[in-house]
């Protein structure tokens, strides 16, 4: 397992210095326009001192607009790098099976990644011998990415719902405040000034509401979104692409997949016997260490045969052995157990 992880790593690599380029596109359009919305939202900052607006704002649909935002934002973030590893395991696939062809690749062990749950259906499907249809496959593999995109998409939505909802509110503080003042005026000038700075604020909480939610939701998050979901759709046509240039012939039944699968066949056996060659060159090793120890052994015991005192002793000592072994004192040290009597039986 070890060293199949260090050649998928390997694999990778190489791989993925090849295509880096496409590999990295998804991650590096999302980061440029990572970073120009930052310098917009700078700008915006600095222009129209939303500081001070948060401050006293009494809805707190602005805090909320630009929370959700912060949240959409992580979010997509995490599924461009998702989809930078799916391009970095699928440029490593396009090699596997431009070199070995999709019945010649070994049988994925794991799946992780989209496209390789995408490549282990199709093994699945050629091994059954069963009707393949790949566009269907692919759009079912890849549902789970558009999904992500979608959710992204929104919460862009949501923040344009929600600048809306932050301007009906706003104008309906402008409407009491106007009402105040129109009641107050003649009556009492504190009220009145009261009345026109509560339409005043609720005038500012429309305008801005409805400005975040059209940047951040309208604008900045549709980005992200089309960035993600554009790259999901180049991933499913590369996969298709790759299988239909270096799989076809395996694609369609017929006489030249039933080729493929037997070469791929033959190709896994061979593989087999050489493993089995491999064992029995290491089992015939250890039978040679066998007969070297057993000559040993045999040379061992005839130098003590010739010995004729060190013979005597071994005589003794065995006697000895048994004649301790079948006394009434050490009998019940040595006595069978019932297992044992069971297994001698």
């Amino acid at each position: 397992m070890a060293t199949d992880s260090i050649s998928r790593i390997k694999e990778d690599l190489t791989t993925s210095a090849i295509d880096s380029p496409i590999a990295l596109k998804t991650l590096a359009l999302w980061l440029g326009w990572a970073a120009i919305s930052l310098l917009m939202l700078g700008k915006l900052y600095h222009k129209a001192n939303i500081d001070a607006f948060l401050l006293h704002d009494r809805t707190m649909m602005t805090s909320i607009i630009i929370s959700v935002f912060a949240f959409a934002v992580l979010v997509s973030f995490h599924h461009a790098v998702v989809l930078t590893k799916e391009w970095l395991r699928a440029s490593s696939l396009k090699q596997a099976i431009s070199k070995h062809g999709l019945a010649g690749m070994e049988p994925l062990r794991r799946q992780k990644r989209n496209v390789e749950r995408f490549i282990f259906s199709i093994q699945a499907i050629l091994k059954r011998d069963g009707h393949l249809d790949l566009e269907s496959l692919v759009l079912v593999e890849f549902s789970s990415q558009h999904r992500r995109s979608q959710f992204v998409s929104l919460i862009g939505n949501l923040l344009i719902t929600l600048g809306l909802i932050g301007t009906v509110l706003g104008m309906t503080m402008i409407l009491g405040g106007l009402n105040g003042a129109i009641s107050a005026v003649g009556v009492d000038q504190a009220l009145l000034m009261t009345s026109l700075a509560d339409a005043m604020s609720g005038m500012g909480i429309a305008f801005y509401t409805t400005l975040m939610g059209a940047v951040l939701g309208g604008i900045l998050l549709r980005v992200f979104s089309w960035i993600t979901d554009t790259s999901v759709h180049a991933l499913q046509d590369f996969m298709l692409r790759t299988c239909l240039v270096y799989g076809s012939a395996e694609l369609n039944p017929g006489t030249a997949r039933e080729l493929q699968v037997v070469d791929a066949n033959l190709a896994r056996v061979q593989k087999r016997v050489d493993l089995v060659a491999t064992a029995c060159e290491a089992s015939g090793r250890e039978v040679g260490k066998l007969v070297e120890k057993m000559t040993e052994l045999q040379s061992i015991s005839q130098t003590l045969a010739a010995n004729e005192s060190m013979y005597q002793v071994a005589v003794q000592h065995a006697k000895y052995w048994r004649g301790v072994r079948q006394s009434r004192l050490f009998g019940q040290f040595f006595r069978p157990t019932k297992s044992s009597e069971s297994e001698a039986h």
